[in-house]
Formats: structure tokens, sequence, C-alpha cells
């Protein structure tokens, strides 16, 4: 499976507006989920749940993100680098195996995750955001990162 973007379409009428975030073309149950702010330049990622099954959807509610995925999936796309991005009302399905990144362009970035996972500390690992192994082509030399990112090392596989 690979990743896939969708438009999501809202209903209006004279009362606002209603937006399914759930495309029937997704046939999976999340049951967790967590809202991420982030301002311009910050870069999240290189994430992943080193299970290998955890998936996502992720839904811009505010914002222009440029976002990355990285298949860590045994086989012969493994390694293959997914670009998207991705603005107000964009909806982006993650499969399992996965690492994700994105990086923030607008001043004000909110993103509504939907996780099949609950989070664990255990399972939560990642990679540098410029490990050479996947020369992954960020549009940024010099973002804004977490300690927990500064820190994160090259992708080693098992």
């Amino acid at each position: 499976m690979k990743p896939i973007k969708f438009k999501i379409k809202n209903f209006y009428d004279n009362r606002g507006f209603l937006t399914e975030l759930m495309p029937n073309k997704i046939k999976l149950n999340f049951n967790y989920s967590i809202i991420t702010f982030s301002r311009k330049n910050v870069l999240r990622g290189m994430h992943y749940n080193n299970t290998g099954r955890e998936c996502k959807l992720i839904y811009m509610l505010d914002g222009k993100i440029y976002d990355v995925l990285v298949n860590l999936n045994k086989g012969k796309n493994f390694g293959k680098v997914f670009y998207f991005t991705l603005k107000k009302n964009d909806l982006l399905f993650i499969p399992e195996g996965f690492a994700h990144g994105y990086h923030c362009l607008a001043k004000r970035n909110s993103i509504l995750y939907f996780l099949n996972q609950k989070y664990k500390k255990k399972n939560n690992t990642g990679f540098s955001w410029d490990d050479k192994s996947f020369n992954i082509k960020w549009n940024t030399n010099k973002p804004i990162l977490s300690n927990k990112d500064k820190n994160l090392k090259r992708y080693f596989k098992n």
C-alpha cells in the first residue's frame, strides 16, 4: 500500500459546513488522535513506530507543510521517498511501515492526526531528518528542531 493524498469536500448550507474526515476508500479503525501546532520553519521527523504496524491519517486544519514519507517496509520499495505539499483541508493517509516528517511553510500550522494505535514511548523512534541514506530533498538547511529530533541518529536497517 502507498500513501494517498485526499482533498476533503465541505458540505455547506446556511448554518455553516460539515466535513467528513474518513474517506470511504480507507477501511481502517483509528482509535487515537492528537493535534499539533507548529510555527514556520519547524521540522518534525523523521518519526516511525518500530512495530511497523502504525498507520496515520493526517488532516491539515490550517497552514501549509512540506510532508515527507519514507517506506521502511522490507522489499523492493524499501527507502522510497514520497513528497506532498499539504494545505488547509488536505488529508493524507500514511500506511503501516512508513517514517513521517514535515517542514512547516506557513506562519501557523495545525494538524489533526488519527492513528490506529495509542502512543507508546517504547515504540516511538526515528532517524535524523538529514540522514544521507535516504537522500531526502528538504526545502530547508536550518530548520527549527526539537531536542529529541536533534539527537536522532542515522537509520540502521535491521
